[in-house]
């Protein structure tokens, strides 16, 4: 799935979710699969708790890690996409 700036990403709800240092681990029951996200990941995670287009998410992210929205974009686009498949939000628009 391609995922745009003006796409308004969200948690799928119903994962379970642990904590490791810095980290998070995500469960999907549903699908008895897991992913593991590092500190990034879990920033993106703990940011798309509430509907969020994904341009808003790169602005955020790039005050926070110190790099401009396209190089965010750039990481957080196939990241999304990834995600896509049910492992962990939702994504509706373009």
């Amino acid at each position: 799935m391609t995922i745009e700036l003006s796409a308004v990403v969200v948690r799928t709800v119903g994962l379970l979710t642990a904590p490791v240092d810095d980290q998070i681990v995500i469960l999907n029951p549903s699908r008895d699969n897991y992913v593991g996200l590092d500190a990034i990941g879990r920033a993106v995670w703990d940011l798309i708790e509430q509907p969020c287009q994904v341009a808003e998410l790169c602005q955020k992210l790039s005050r926070d890690f110190d790099a401009t929205p396209g190089q965010i974009a750039a990481d957080l686009l196939p990241l999304l996409a990834e995600m896509a498949d049910g492992r962990g939000r939702r994504c509706h628009g373009p």
